[in-house]
């Protein structure tokens, strides 16, 4: 059976506003396509005081990042447009695909940056759309940077005192 399935089935036996339904309904079709990116994944983000283990990536303004294997996922929360960059990758991309559609995307790479270009004006997914980035091997991503503040534990990206004097 398919998660819309189950969910189908859970609601049928609910007392659920009708609008409701409908977003429950559209969130269950969006794990249908793109429920990969966050089954059996790794968080793949930073830690703000220190560097854990399973801490291997920075933040993105376009949305968040999860992991698996050799693979990691990006949750286009903001589309960009026709372009979308990815910088500080620490592996090498061997192919980017867009789910839902599972359409492989072109895209080039230039030392720790990876660029999506000619990519749709508007975003492909109603709801939101997720890139799959394959790499040769388990991604890591470090950016660097960041406002230094006094009397904050520093974040491992910032190893440097603070900028600013109280």
């Amino acid at each position: 059976m398919t998660l819309l399935h189950y969910l189908y089935q859970f609601l049928a036996v609910m007392s659920i506003p009708g609008g409701h339904v409908n977003v429950l309904e559209s969130v269950g079709e969006w794990l249908e396509r793109n429920g990969e990116c966050v089954f059996a994944t790794d968080i793949f983000n930073y830690g703000l005081e220190k560097r854990e283990p399973h801490h291997r990536a920075d933040w993105s303004y376009q949305g968040p990042f999860t992991a698996k294997g050799t693979d990691f996922y990006q949750v286009v929360r903001h589309w960009p447009g026709e372009t979308l960059t990815i910088a500080g990758l620490e592996c090498n991309v061997r192919r980017v695909v867009l789910l839902g559609e599972n359409r492989e995307l072109p895209f080039t790479q230039m030392g720790n940056r990876v660029a999506l270009k000619g990519l749709p004006e508007t975003a492909p997914d109603p709801v939101c759309p997720v890139l799959r980035f394959e790499c040769d091997r388990e991604p890591s991503m470090y950016l660097g940077g960041g406002m230094r503040t006094p009397k904050v534990p520093h974040p491992p990206y910032d190893p440097a005192a603070s900028d600013i004097q109280l």
